[in-house]
């Protein structure tokens, strides 16, 4: 709706704040000239919750380029204190579009305007106003340099370019002569966490003023003087410079590992002091997750607290940086950690038991034991967890022990088991086969076999099979593709598909008959991989399920994708909405230039949904050809479709051509349910 710009004036000369609140709110639905002056009125008043309001209500103003150059020279109020620091929050709700004209402006404010325009430009991030802002580095009022710089600090949201000219320019600044400008630089540097040279942050480590954030600044370097420097200030007498110290070290561990000889000097430096080691171990019992996970990848890397690293795996929010720690440890903690998991909760020894592969280069014996004795646990979890790790650390000797779990009901442990006797059927092809040979096609434990001959299949992919081992090895999953559990002819399916042999093919043809959909929808892959077009060409003439035909267009594009768009196109206009959805959908992941021509036939289809799902196919296009399309759309008749079309409009149309239609439509459009998703649309992107 449009309201009446003069009611809304009077509205906001009444004497309750909290109706001058409201009407401020409405200014939003105003659509002409009259919004501006509406605004700043708004902006001007007494209270600040109706000047907060205005802030928030400007960047829905569609007509605000008067509005920004405004805002920019309340920057130089001076008599209305609030309406200047609400111009701020304004042109900084505003975003991109306030940045060029704020730019502009800070050759002509005074002094305490150019800091409010930094303000302005260091929370919008913008690689347009970088340079501009490292200009202000040199400008003749101090407290402007000192803005300057703390407007560099949040550079990187503008991106990496813009992060590194930003932390040139803040070095620079380092050579002034003001102690606050060096702050706040190096503060800015900070927050950029950009790697500065030792070197230059050096000078300023024992300066009592600069000394902490120059170390800090540190923290990114890959320097190992600074890491030492960093190291040695977790023993600061400062507690809370102690603690960021301990932060900044534990990120750059994580981040980076060191080389064995700098891990030990950093090592030694940290450990010390028995106090230091007391803060480490007192931070790792802290509520914050921040302080907690640095003190868990310091106690890491002194070795120190097993039992309490291992207890934190279970808490989510520093599980990442326990398990760190954990590496740290290394080979000889394997026994530790062992033994800390065994006597802990479940969740617990399931982690402890996944990280044993990764805690040494060779698993040693005891540990070996350790896992398969775990695989008789009675939580599904720690027995997954053995055999994750048996996956990569097993033996031949496993393959029975895991086959046993193949076929439990819990699909997650049987899901893991099948995964492990897979991976090391790939080490251990003449065990796998030799246990394979040994189970009946017919019988509860087939799918073991399916697993272990599709796993030697894979293997022997690139050499050339014995004839007498192809067929018994399709023999064997043909026969299993009979079996009662839909679970094993699933993965007779899948084995099949791994046996480069036309008989596999017609096997796996034969399986799209299968009563369970999961098995025909394996089939329909499998003959895609295979590049077996016949049967999916007849399974597509005659499939009435959507999730069957989208696979199969899709797996017929893998083995011919000519054949795939022929079969596809007299689907596009099925009379049946779903079906013709689901062919729109597959037809929109195939790749080359009928694509494009499918889908716009499409657009023809009298269901809105299938015209929908054909513009988000098209989509991927974008450019001008893509807002020319969806724009079009605009007039469908159907609200569905318009609402679809603003929406990609905002979002994949050229920004300028796409604003100019979505704004046309917007005069003419009736349906809230569509001005709202055009309103939407404007302020996704500013114009380019």
């Amino acid at each position: 709706m449009n309201l009446d710009p003069r009611v809304l004036a009077r509205q906001l000369e009444q004497e309750d704040p909290e109706g001058r609140r409201m009407a401020t709110r409405a200014i939003a639905d105003v659509r002409s000239v009259e919004a501006t002056s509406l605004l700043l009125s708004a902006l001007r008043d007494e209270d600040w919750r109706v000047r907060k309001e205005a802030a928030k209500v400007a960047p829905s103003l569609e007509l605000r380029a008067d509005l920004v150059l405004a805002l920019v020279s309340a920057l130089d109020e001076t008599a209305n204190v609030g309406l200047r620091n609400a111009a701020v929050e304004a042109l900084v709700a505003i975003g991109p579009d306030a940045v060029l004209p704020t730019v502009s402006a800070l050759r002509r404010l005074h002094a305490d305007g150019r800091k409010l325009a930094l303000e302005v430009l260091g929370n919008v991030p913008d690689d347009r106003a970088i340079d501009p802002i490292a200009s202000s580095l040199t400008d003749e009022d101090v407290n402007v340099r000192v803005a300057a710089a703390e407007a560099l600090g949040g550079a990187g949201a503008a991106g990496e370019s813009a992060r590194g000219r930003a932390a040139f320019a803040l070095t620079q600044a380092l050579a002034g002569a003001e102690t606050h400008v060096k702050l706040a630089a190096l503060h800015a540097i900070v927050r950029l966490g950009a790697p500065v040279p030792w070197a230059i942050l050096e000078q300023f480590s024992t300066d009592p003023v600069l000394r902490r954030h120059a170390i800090l600044a540190a923290g990114p370097s890959d320097e190992e003087d600074a890491l030492v420097a960093l190291a040695e200030a977790c023993g600061d007498p400062s507690a809370g410079f102690a603690r960021d110290a301990m932060i900044a070290l534990a990120g750059r561990l994580v981040a980076r590992p060191l080389a064995v000889a700098e891990l030990s000097r950093i090592r030694s430096r940290v450990g010390s002091s028995r106090g230091t080691v007391e803060r480490i171990r007192s931070m790792a019992s802290e509520t914050d997750p921040d302080r907690r996970g640095a003190a868990l990848v310091l106690l890491g890397l002194l070795g120190d607290s097993v039992p309490i690293l291992v207890e934190a795996l279970q808490d989510e929010p520093v599980a990442s940086r326990a398990e760190f720690a954990l590496r740290l440890l290394g080979s000889d903690a394997v026994r530790r950690v062992l033994e800390a998991g065994r006597a802990s909760v479940a969740p617990v020894r399931a982690a402890t038991l996944s990280l044993l592969p990764h805690l040494s280069d060779r698993t040693e014996p005891f540990a070996l034991e350790a896992l398969r004795e775990a695989l008789d646990d009675a939580n599904p979890e720690v027995v997954m967890a053995a055999m994750t790790s048996l996956s990569v650390a097993g033996s031949e000797e496993d393959l029975p022990r895991i086959a046993g779990h193949a076929s439990w009901s819990d699909s997650r442990v049987a899901g893991t088991a099948r995964s492990a006797l897979k991976a090391i059927a790939h080490r251990h092809p003449a065990s796998a086969r030799e246990l394979a040979l040994r189970i009946d096609a017919r019988g509860s434990s087939a799918v073991v076999g399916c697993v272990l001959i599709g796993a030697v299949a894979e293997g022997a992919a690139k050499e050339t099979a014995l004839e007498a081992t192809r067929s018994t090895d399709i023999a064997f999953l043909r026969t299993a593709l009979d079996n009662d559990d839909v679970q094993v002819r699933h993965a007779a399916v899948v084995a099949l598909a791994s046996i480069a042999d036309v008989r596999a093919a017609d096997a796996v043809a034969f399986a799209l008959a299968d009563e369970a959909d999961d098995v025909v929808l394996a089939a329909v892959r499998s003959l895609g991989r295979m590049r077996y077009a016949a049967p999916l060409l007849t399974l597509l003439r005659t499939t009435k399920k959507p999730g069957v035909l989208v696979a199969s267009v899709l797996a017929l594009g893998e083995a011919s994708p000519n054949d795939a768009f022929e079969a596809a196109r007299p689907l596009l206009l099925q009379s049946d909405p779903p079906l013709a959805r689901a062919a729109v959908e597959a037809m929109g992941q195939l790749a080359g230039p009928r694509r494009e021509e499918a889908l716009t036939l499409a657009l023809a289809h009298p269901e809105p949904e299938v015209v929908n799902a054909a513009l988000r196919g098209l989509a991927r296009e974008g450019g001008e050809a893509g807002s020319a399309q969806w724009a079009a759309f605009l007039e469908h008749e159907s609200f569905e479709v318009r609402r679809q079309a603003a929406s990609l409009l905002g979002t994949e149309g050229e920004p300028t051509a796409a604003r100019a239609r979505l704004r046309s439509r917007l005069e003419r459009e009736t349906d809230e349910r569509v001005r709202e998703a055009i309103a939407e649309a404007l302020t996704v992107r500013p114009p380019s």
